[in-house]
């Protein structure tokens, strides 16, 4: 299997879990606590060049790659698409900004330690990244708009836990173009990246399942 084209897919799988759960929260007011602490550790965790390495392997990006499927196959889902492009868009920007860049390493930092004392998805980690969002991404623009019930976009902490999220969807845009992703391949190289996710799928069913921490 081509390296780089599995590290694309795994990383759009990243942003397409991010960004599921966003919608999620958005309609519902609910979300999946294992999910977000995956999307989380692309913005936690040290990258030295291995996305399966940061994100604790393919296990816990199954859910993400299923999604990208059905999405790829069919993708009548507009509201997933327009934030797949929005996340691309602003990461794009982002980059020009060498000082908006700084901040967010130095939040991150802080984020961190809160982490390793507090636990990965503890409402001050969550706060910390939403925060940093408002104070950086979101002043870029076109703006990421999150369709939903205004119930549930209103309510504080969701608004902080999408902003979280959508940060967790633009690193990982970040991890996409670093390993050569652009929008004229997601375009033209559907079926390859359709190809590279069924064989990703297939690793992932004959990896034992992990036990986690109580």
């Amino acid at each position: 299997m081509n390296r780089q084209l599995e590290q694309q897919v795994l990383a759009l799988a990243v942003m397409t879990m991010a960004l599921a759960e966003v919608r999620r929260i958005a309609n519902t007011g609910r979300y999946d606590t294992d999910q977000v602490s995956n999307c989380y550790a692309g913005l936690l965790n040290a990258y030295e060049g291995d996305l399966e390495q940061i994100y604790g392997g393919l296990v816990p990006l199954k859910p993400g790659l299923q999604e990208l499927r059905t999405q790829l196959s069919n993708p009548q889902n507009m509201d997933q698409t327009r934030l797949l492009i929005g996340a691309v868009t602003i990461e794009r920007k982002l980059l020009k900004r060498r000082d908006m860049l700084q901040t967010l390493a130095q939040g991150l930092d802080l984020a961190r330690s809160q982490a390793e004392h507090f636990g990965t998805t503890h409402e001050n980690v969550t706060a910390r990244l939403g925060d940093l969002y408002a104070e950086t991404v979101s002043t870029l623009k076109p703006r990421i708009l999150v369709p939903g019930k205004r119930e549930w976009l209103e309510d504080p902490r969701n608004a902080r836990l999408i902003r979280a999220l959508l940060l967790s969807a633009i690193r990982a845009a970040t991890f996409w173009r670093n390993n050569g992703g652009s929008r004229l391949k997601l375009i033209f190289s559907r079926n390859r990246l359709l190809g590279t996710i069924d064989s990703l799928l297939e690793r992932s069913e004959r990896m034992p399942a992990q036990d986690s921490d109580i």
